[in-house]
Parts: C-alpha cells; structure tokens; sequence
C-alpha cells in the first residue's frame, strides 16, 4: 500500500488557540489510519465471519450490533446487521481478511484511502459536538465504545467514543478539511489544542 497523504497537510500543525494559561477544555488530533477495511457477512455466514476476524485480528466482536471493541493496534466496529469497520495498524489487513473471508462468506473493502479520523477529547468535547451532531451524548446513552453513524455541518461521519470525554470522527477523506474547519470554529469558544498526528 502506498503511504497516505493527509488531507489537512498543513492545518492539523501541533497550536494552542485561545485555551489562555490553562489546560485546554477540547483537544484535536487527526488519527492517520494505516489500514480500514469494510467486512459485510451474509445473512447465512455471520457465525464464520465473525469467528475469521476475531481469529485473524485476535480481538472478539462487539457485543452489541452499535458497539466496538479494541485491542493494541486494532478497533473493531459493528456498523450495521453483519457489517463491520476494523482499523489497524496492519498494512496488509485487507489482503488477510480477503484470503479468510471469501466472496460465499461476505464481502471485503479497503477503506483506507477513504476516511480520515479526527479524535476530540476534553472536558468540552460532547459540549463542541453537540453543536452540529443530533445524538444524545450524555455517558448513559452514549457509553464508551458506542459506534453511530450520522452527520455533522451535512457531512456524513462515524462517532465512536473512546472514553469518558474522548471521541473518534471517521468522516470521508474529501470532506475532512470542510470538516475540520467546522470542528476548530465550534471549539474556538472554549479553546482548544491540537496535538501531533497519531495512529490507533
């Protein structure tokens, strides 16, 4: 796989914006994925997909059908009945599951050139994306590890909470700069810092 070139080249720089002398109340870092892929099971296959990723990635399927689970160097996400989004820091993860997960088992996509991830986190963080995003983020509702999918300033993104006051945007590559300029003028009331690029 070719190396991806970031689409906020040259606007996700490590700053401070107007945070004062204090701890920033939102931090921003754009997550550079190494590899995503999309996994769709047939109705009759599910069991054998689900037990061919957890074998091939060794982290166990969500539990629930919005959930995701993690390990070093992997997040899987349950996206939809018998579709599934896994990150990881495995270049070659596409062509793996390719080889286990045959056309009579589902379906297989790189998605690696098409998102970009930015993590939100903070004491602020669901207050800034409350702004643009119609889910109820309060922890009873939204709790760590919870994936959905829906849209913010009209485009389309993946939420998944990472912990308490932390959260990962998947959105499409083409909109991430459109995407990030929203997220840094939401936060600018608060102020917020952005930290050096990081992967999983």
């Amino acid at each position: 796989m070719s190396d991806l070139l970031s689409p906020l080249q040259g606007h996700s720089e490590p700053r401070v914006v107007g945070a004062g002398q204090g701890e920033a109340a939102v931090v921003l870092t754009e997550r550079r994925i190494v590899s995503l892929v999309q996994v769709a099971a047939w109705p009759d296959s599910l069991a054998q997909v689900e037990d061919a990723l957890a074998s091939l990635t060794h982290c166990a399927p969500p539990q629930r059908a919005s959930g995701s689970s993690a390990r070093e160097g992997t997040v899987f996400m349950a996206t939809g009945p018998g579709r599934f989004l896994i990150e990881s820091t495995d270049p070659g993860l596409a062509a793996k599951l390719a080889e286990v997960i045959p056309a009579p088992l589902g379906a297989v996509t790189d998605l690696s050139h098409a998102r970009s991830v930015i993590r939100i986190a903070g004491p602020k963080a669901a207050w800034v994306l409350a702004k643009g995003l119609a889910i109820d983020l309060d922890p009873l509702r939204f709790p760590p590890l919870e994936v959905a999918q829906s849209a913010i300033h009209e485009v389309g993104v993946l939420v998944r909470r990472v912990s308490g006051d932390g959260f990962d945007l998947y959105v499409f590559r083409g909109f991430a700069l459109s995407f990030w300029d929203w997220l840094t003028e939401a936060a600018a009331e608060t102020g917020y810092r952005v930290d050096p690029p990081a992967k999983v």
